[in-house]
Order: structure tokens, then C-alpha cells, then sequence
């Protein structure tokens, strides 16, 4: 079940990345603020992780765990080292203040903080 959740998830948060289940009224955001986006910033890393998770513990494989903390660590690094310094080159302080409201990982339970 686990695996499947992270799937819908990767694959929804790619659909929007690619333009598709955005809002078609009002101004559209330099980068996606919808759907997962509002709870998390990397929910396509995110749903790829669960799904290799999901897979390892469906399979009781002592490798299948060390394929999860190996994609877990490499996802974190990517996104660190190169992902989040592309995009606040990109759209600067919009981006920032995203980075401040919304966190990397762990999903908020309701939408982006109110500081």
C-alpha cells in the first residue's frame, strides 16, 4: 500500500510539473503552488522514496532497505546541491519565501505556514 501511495504521488506531482491539473483562472505562478506543492517542495522525490519503501518492505529484503536509504540520500543531495540553488537563481525572492513557508520534506497537514 505504501508503494502505491508513493506512486500517486510521484506521478500527480509530475503531472503538475508538467503543466497538467493546474488552476486555469488567475495568474500563474512562475513555479507550481498547487496540490502537493502546498505541503511539501519536493513531493515527486518524496513519492519515488515511499514507493522504494513500500517495495522493500513488501519484498523483506535486507538490500531493498539499503536501495531506500541510498535513494533517500541521494534525493537529499540532489535537491540540496543542485535543485534548490537552480531554482532561487531562477525566481529569487519568491522562491525564498517559498522555502520559508513550506518544508523539504515532511509534509504540512494544511497549507504553506502564516508567519
Amino acid at each position: 500500500m505504501l508503494g502505491v501511495l508513493g506512486m500517486g504521488l510521484a506521478f500527480r506531482s509530475a503531472l503538475l510539473l508538467a503543466g497538467r491539473g493546474r488552476p486555469r483562472r488567475g495568474p500563474q505562478p512562475a513555479f507550481v503552488l498547487t496540490g502537493p506543492y502546498l505541503r511539501m517542495r519536493n513531493p515527486v522525490f518524496a513519492g519515488l522514496v515511499l514507493a522504494v519503501t513500500g517495495a522493500a518492505l513488501w519484498s523483506g529484503s535486507q538490500w531493498g532497505a539499503l536501495v531506500v536509504a541510498v535513494a533517500a540520500l541521494a534525493a537529499h543531495g540532489w535537491v540540496v546541491a543542485v535543485e534548490e540553488v537552480q531554482l532561487r537563481r531562477r525566481f529569487g525572492e519568491a522562491y525564498m519565501e517559498y522555502v520559508r513557508r513550506v518544508p523539504r520534506w515532511i509534509p504540512l497537514r494544511r497549507g504553506p505556514r502564516e508567519d
